[in-house]
């Protein structure tokens, strides 16, 4: 089925990302059954605009322009150009001014939006926050531009299924059926003139039972910024406290998507397909009885080649070229490949969040005893858990390891993305677990401190000190 779509724009100001935005749709929107309707927010080159926009779209069927009679903000000219001025479209798609669409981008969201209990759809951007693509980035301070983002989708998408559940959807493009608008309205004038107004939507038809998704073959691209006046950031503040205070599960359900929600092969998008900077290697060897041998067997296996960051125990030399640090690593923060010493079921968590390929090297005997902490953790069980995954070798392995990182990463995508999926499914549990046992241990310091902090306020000594303070509070001189 494709439902009809009206498409609005709502048109405030940069009137070079609004022509890019309108010779998008001029190119990839179907004007034979859908329609788009610009309306002038009265910015402060309103009439400029206006003209560049007319002259722009002058002539062509399934185009509408409308300006307000005076500045309504993001909400308020969403909420009349859908209620107001156009009430007819079965779907409604409403696309900041300084996003550009690209080819199929709207039959994509239309056959998501289609899907069961489907409310409100979002595609896919390199500026839309959850929904960019590559999210995370393995070159730390790199930008995420237009044409990787392209390159990234172009390789990636076909290997994604063809919806996500998100817990909101982004406003930038933004499309939801007219029956929804219909029963529920559109957007709450308390998120007036912008900025959480789509969250707020998203969750109270969530409500009733319907589903916000990410469309993974759509993609629209997006400047960011640039279609909204006024401080931001007070603005975002503001009424990100509101929607906090209305749906106080937002933040633990954006952070559970972003635990579990995602898929391996979107997380790891920027290191699937790579561009240009040398590929990252990580490993510690921090609780390695030979650290300096383990060094120069690394430096020997993977130094040409890898961008190696370490870290190593005091005392231990490394080569010029490797990076030393004594951060914890953050699993967000993405590399190729990590060399994982003697690891633990609990590196091995970590490393499934943050390492694309993994070389496992274990320097310990078979059995070792109870003393030993890495036996007390789990580390001699490990090898069951990494042999589907991973390359197991000795320290004199590690030649015969990069062969196989080097087939790996030269391997055809499709296949390296289904091992990666099947990685990411066989280690979900545990680090659910561990995300749910941190999240214990922490709930249960809280409790901890506030049981102390009353048993200090119901003592004697905790009360001495009260009365003592009003005594001295009286005092001449004291205030």
């Amino acid at each position: 089925m494709t439902r009809t779509t009206l498409v609005v724009v709502p048109v405030y100001g940069d009137l070079e990302s609004l022509l890019r935005c309108v010779d998008g749709l001029v190119e990839h929107l179907d004007t034979t059954v859908h329609r788009v309707l610009l309306v002038n927010d009265c910015g402060p080159d309103a009439d400029t605009i206006e003209r560049a926009l007319l002259e722009r779209i002058d002539g062509r069927a399934g185009f509408r322009y409308e300006r307000n009679d005076h500045n309504l903000g993001f909400v308020g000219t969403c909420n009349r150009a859908v209620t107001e001025l156009d009430t007819g479209a079965e779907a409604v798609l409403l696309l900041n001014s300084d996003a550009v669409p690209t080819a199929g981008f709207l039959d994509a969201m239309l056959a998501v939006l289609d899907e069961d209990r489907t409310g409100v759809v979002t595609a896919r951007s390199d500026n839309a926050t959850i929904a960019s693509i590559p999210y995370r980035l393995t070159n730390r301070g790199a930008a995420r531009t237009e044409a990787r983002t392209r390159a990234v989708w172009d390789e990636v998408a076909p290997l994604l299924p063809v919806s996500q559940v998100l817990p909101v959807a982004m406003g930038f493009c933004f499309l939801t059926r007219r029956e929804l608008v219909t029963e529920h309205g559109l957007f709450d004038e308390a998120f007036a003139p912008g900025y959480g107004e789509e969250n707020d939507y998203c969750l109270r038809i969530a409500a009733h039972g319907w589903l916000a998704k990410i469309a993974n073959r759509a993609l629209v691209l997006h400047a960011g910024g640039k279609s909204f006046a006024g401080n931001r950031t007070a603005l975002r503040a503001a009424h990100q406290r509101e929607l906090e205070r209305r749906y106080p599960f937002l933040p633990d359900a954006v952070a559970a998507y972003q635990r579990h929600g995602t898929t391996a092969t979107e997380r790891f998008a920027d290191v699937l397909v790579p561009a240009g900077p040398t590929p990252r290697l990580a490993v510690d060897l921090r609780l390695v009885a030979d650290p300096d041998g383990l060094v120069g067997a690394v430096d020997a296996a993977f130094g040409d080649g890898f961008a190696v960051e370490a870290r190593l125990p005091a005392g231990t030399s490394a080569p010029a070229t490797w990076t030393v640090t004594d951060d914890d690593p953050d699993p967000d923060d993405l590399v190729t490949v990590q060399v994982l010493v003697n690891p633990t079921p609990g590196d091995l968590v970590v490393a499934n969040r943050r390492a694309a390929f993994w070389v496992v090297v274990r320097t310990d005997a078979a059995t070792v005893p109870w003393s030993s902490p890495q036996h007390r953790a789990g580390a001699d069980r490990v090898v069951d858990l990494v042999r589907p995954f991973a390359e197991v070798v000795t320290p004199d392995g590690l030649e015969r390891a990069r062969e196989a990182v080097d087939r790996d990463v030269l391997a055809p995508l499709d296949g390296t993305s289904a091992a990666l999926e099947r990685r990411w499914a066989a280690f979900l549990p545990l680090d659910l677990a561990a995300a749910e046992t941190g999240a214990a241990r922490s709930a249960g310091e809280v409790a901890r401190l506030r049981r102390e902090l009353d048993d200090l306020r119901a003592s004697r000594s905790f009360r001495t000190g009260q009365a003592i303070a009003k005594v001295a509070s009286r005092l001449p001189g004291r205030r």
